[in-house]
Order: C-alpha cells, then structure tokens, then sequence
C-alpha cells in the first residue's frame, strides 16, 4: 500500500503541502529500506515504494535482486513459497521490475517471466488464477471466465497483459503476432 501512497502523493501533491508531503515520503522511504517482505506481494510493493520513493539505487536494486531471486524454474512468481507460480504474482513481479527500471524487457529473466505468461494464457486471452480469499460477498457473475474464481482471475489477467506490454517495443511485432500472419 505504502507504494501506491508514495507514487499519489510525488504526482498529486498541493503545491502548499509539498514539503509535508516529502517529509512523509522520506519516512516510507526509511520504512521499507528495513521492511521484511514475505510474500511476492509485499516484494514487488516494496520495490515500487523504493522506486516511486527514490530511494537510493543500491536499495532498488537490493529489493530488485531480492524479488528476482523469487523466479521460480518455470520462469513464474508464486504468492508465496508454499504455492505454485501464477499469473497475478508473475505479473505483478514482471511489471513492478520493468517500472523500476531494474529489467528490461531483453534481461533473461524478463523473457522466463513472459514466456510463463503465454504459456499459461488461455485462447480468450484471460489468465486462470485460483481464488484465495475467504468467501464474504454473494457471488455475482460479472461476465469474465472461470465462475468463482473469476475476480482474481481479472486482476491476474491485467498485470499480465501489463508485464506483456512493458516487453513490447514500438513497431516490432510479437512471435505470436507473426505466426498468426502465416
């Protein structure tokens, strides 16, 4: 949360806050220096706050390296060391490290980490993640795939399509462009 506080308030401060505004951005900055992530989640939040925060880049990169050594074999991200890589954590991860400019999309381990994604997509273009939350609302259906598990399944499938895009340079076409051309 502290990242997405931190990038709102370096965007969107008052003019005559701006100087109280810092002030609280230097302390989040401090804050996740010595923070101890323990899911992929609180990784990639971490690496974000130390970006948007501007922390020095010998703390981006300690948080970059430590969110990397996550990648799974399967060139994945899972939420956490007792599951399997999925498209939400992957996505968030690939995104949050192209953001921060501590991969680019050439980096072998940004390639792993697409090449998981499409494998994993479906031919609707939407990616499966499993629901983890506990039950608290009626189920609705919203029209997106995949029943009750659709709502995560939403937000995997937009940080996937995000990472994918970050890789993507301007004018140059995707394999999977070309091979639809043939």
């Amino acid at each position: 949360m502290f990242a997405i506080i931190i990038r709102a308030l370096r965007h969107y401060a008052i003019p005559a806050r701006k100087q109280e505004f810092e002030q609280s951005i230097a302390r989040a900055r401090i804050w996740l220096t010595k923070a101890k992530p323990s899911t992929t989640q609180d990784y990639t939040m971490r690496l974000y706050g130390l970006h948007y925060a501007e922390a020095p880049q010998k703390d981006v990169k300690q948080a970059a390296d430590a969110l990397l050594a996550l990648q799974r074999p399967d060139g994945g991200w899972a939420p956490n060391p007792h599951m399997q890589s999925d498209a939400y954590a992957t996505g968030v991860a690939l995104t949050s490290l192209a953001e921060s400019k501590a991969l680019t999309a050439h980096d072998a381990a940004f390639q792993r980490g697409v090449n998981y994604l499409l494998s994993t997509q479906f031919p609707d273009g939407s990616w499966y993640v499993r629901s983890r939350s506990i039950k608290i609302q009626p189920y609705f259906e919203s029209g997106f795939p995949f029943g009750h598990d659709q709502w995560i399944s939403t937000a995997a499938t937009a940080w996937a399509a995000q990472a994918i895009a970050l890789g993507l340079e301007p004018g140059r076409k995707t394999s999977s462009s070309a091979k639809k051309r043939h």
